[in-house]
C-alpha cells in the first residue's frame, strides 16, 4: 500500500512539472497590452474611472 501511494504521488508530480513547462505568463515579447480601467482615488478625478492605453 505504501508503494502504491509513493508511486502515485511520483508519477503526479512528474505529470505536474511536465505540464508546467508549457505554461506562459502574462504578455510575451511582442505582444502589445490591451486597454484597462482603473478609478482614480486622488487628485483631481478622484471617484472617475480612467481608460489608460
Amino acid at each position: 500500500m505504501r508503494t502504491l501511494l509513493l508511486t502515485s504521488v511520483v508519477g503526479l508530480s512528474v505529470c505536474g512539472i511536465a505540464a508546467a513547462a508549457d505554461l506562459q505568463s502574462g504578455l510575451q515579447v511582442g505582444d502589445k497590452a490591451g486597454y484597462f480601467e482603473v478609478k482614480d482615488v486622488t487628485g483631481p478625478s478622484a471617484g472617475e474611472s480612467l481608460c489608460y492605453r
